[in-house]
């Protein structure tokens, strides 16, 4: 960066003194209550067991619980990597596919994205990449960030919807469930349903990522400027 960032426009606290834990040693206790149990668990009083610290010691770095979602979101963007150069069509794949990555290897990231704009330094990061590589393309002001929004928007979408078992099965196996939809769909009458009965197994494939590129590709070819 060539100068210091605006502090944040979450909410801060400047008391006398400060508590004797740090905000990154918060964060970080957040990010571990989200990979041990899901979002739901991640919670101001959450946070303050996990740690061992009083809730008000939570509450004074980070106010609320949305101030912690904030920064924990600014955590996980901090773990996508700038694209190598290239043309602006490989640098958008190269975004998708490492925000699809991060999105994977944390429970519920993807979900707690969803309608949340990334305000902190890592977060602007992310966005300033795919809003030049937009501008890049040739797009104006105006339609790169419709652009920027769509594209983030089915990243994040088909990111979570990764993370939905699509019938009832053990817990966690995607496999599983989907052989009891490509079973179900096999078996409907090709009479009423010839095109279900005859896509069964490609709507009931595990495997998502050529589905994922698939997608991708046909919304970058579409971001071209008319």
């Amino acid at each position: 960066m060539s100068q210091a960032l605006p502090p944040p426009i979450w909410s801060r606290r400047t008391p006398a003194s400060r508590p004797p834990v740090s905000e990154e040693a918060i964060i970080q206790a957040a990010l571990g209550l989200l990979d041990d149990a899901g979002l739901d668990a991640v919670t101001m009083r959450g946070v303050a067991e996990r740690m061992g610290v009083s809730a008000p010691t939570v509450y004074w770095h980070v106010t609320n619980k949305d101030g912690l979602l904030d920064r924990l979101y600014d955590r996980l963007c901090s773990e996508v990597p700038p694209p190598p150069p290239g043309p602006w069509q490989d640098r958008l794949r190269s975004l998708a596919n490492d925000i699809r990555a991060v999105f994977a290897a944390h429970r519920d990231a993807a979900r707690m994205a969803i309608g949340r704009f990334p305000l902190g330094p890592h977060g602007l990061r992310v966005t300033e990449t795919a809003l030049a590589a937009l501008a890049d393309a040739g797009l104006g002001d105006e339609d790169a960030v419709h652009a920027a929004h769509l594209f983030f928007s089915y990243v994040t979408s088909f990111s979570y919807q990764e993370t939905i078992l699509p019938a009832r099965a053990p817990a966690g196996d995607r496999a599983g469930a989907l052989s009891q939809v490509g079973q179900y769909l096999s078996s409907l009458s090709p009479d009423d349903f010839p095109h279900l009965t005859r896509c069964a197994a490609a709507l009931s494939r595990p495997g998502l990522d050529r589905r994922f590129a698939f997608g991708l590709d046909h919304l970058i070819r579409g971001l071209r400027p008319t």
